[in-house]
């Protein structure tokens, strides 16, 4: 990703969640990879993908969630908490019992930023996509 990118990419994120200390920086090692910091603390990683037939570019924000078994946090406070933002909701899949749907609450309706889905027993991501017209 270059610098201009990252740095709309970051402030999409910061206005999505009202959170100012949301970072994006560079990996040192892959150039469609960077890591998302909040409060200087790694969270997660955000990829770029270029689709060349549509000439389109989006971007897939992916965070890990680790909660203990012992844990009284559930996945919804678990994201308020790290992105800082009250106004996320979680809701159900149906019959889909392995992800959630996470929406964001604005001027009183709920819009679809990603999802949680479960990766083993005890570990999740939440992933949300970025379209270049998001931006």
């Amino acid at each position: 990703m270059q610098n201009d990118e990252i740095l709309i990419v970051q402030n999409y994120l910061r206005q999505t969640f009202s959170n100012d200390e949301i970072q994006i920086r560079k990996s040192d090692s892959e150039t469609g990879f960077c890591n998302i910091f909040i409060k200087n603390i790694s969270v997660g990683h955000i990829f770029r993908d270029e689709d060349p037939e549509d000439e389109e570019t989006s971007y897939s924000l992916n965070i890990p969630i680790s909660l203990s078994t012992d844990s009284d946090i559930t996945h919804n406070q678990y994201l308020i908490n790290l992105l800082g933002n009250k106004n996320i909701i979680l809701s159900g899949r149906g019959s889909i019992d392995d992800s959630q749907e996470v929406y964001l609450t604005k001027d009183d309706e709920n819009e679809y930023i990603g999802i949680i889905y479960k990766d083993d027993s005890a570990s999740f991501t939440f992933t949300m996509s970025i379209l270049d017209f998001d931006l």
